[in-house]
């Protein structure tokens, strides 16, 4: 084998390595891209879902005509199972909040629709409250999470911006 074969196969090994390494490398960003956009739009679902739970504490009556907590969290879910498969539990925790959350304002709407001093008298903003701490602490842990997870700074919706003092 002559001189400038070897070198000329030395070469050729070099560029393919080179093209495995580049390869690896843009599938890993490509990656990491993909999981942080899908976090920035997760947070955003989630922002979205808390500004609809901070609505009903300051409406009247219990709406769910506007677009709101359905749409917002079939994305949020949808996304947590295609990107974030390993946040199951803290998406569990949120949607347990969600139905308890749910059946309080239901009862709260039914009890003011046919009972009104009944549900005058039965602390429903203390109660509300105290639903909206635990919806805190399960939100704050999903984005947390989702902030861990995305593999990079997020640009985000930030949920906090919604919750009263």
């Amino acid at each position: 084998m002559s001189s400038v074969t070897y070198h000329a196969l030395w070469l050729l090994g070099a560029l393919a390595l080179i093209a495995l390494g580049s390869a690896l490398i843009t599938r890993h960003l490509r990656l990491r891209e993909w999981r942080r956009q899908g976090a920035e739009d997760a947070l955003e679902a989630l922002a979205r879902y808390c500004e609809w739970l901070a609505e009903q504490r300051r409406s009247a009556g219990f709406s769910l005509q506007r677009p709101g907590p359905a749409d917002a969290l079939a994305q949020l879910r949808s996304l947590q199972q295609a990107r974030f498969p390993q946040l199951a539990p803290a998406m569990v925790q949120l949607l347990a909040v969600h139905a308890r959350t749910l059946d309080f304002l239901w009862r709260q709407q039914l009890l003011r629709l046919n009972d009104p001093e009944a549900w005058l008298e039965s602390d429903h903003d203390g109660r509300f409250m105290a639903l909206w701490r635990e919806h805190r602490a399960a939100v704050h842990a999903l984005a947390d999470l989702l902030r861990e997870r995305a593999g990079g700074p997020l640009h985000d919706a930030e949920p906090e911006s919604v919750f009263p003092a």
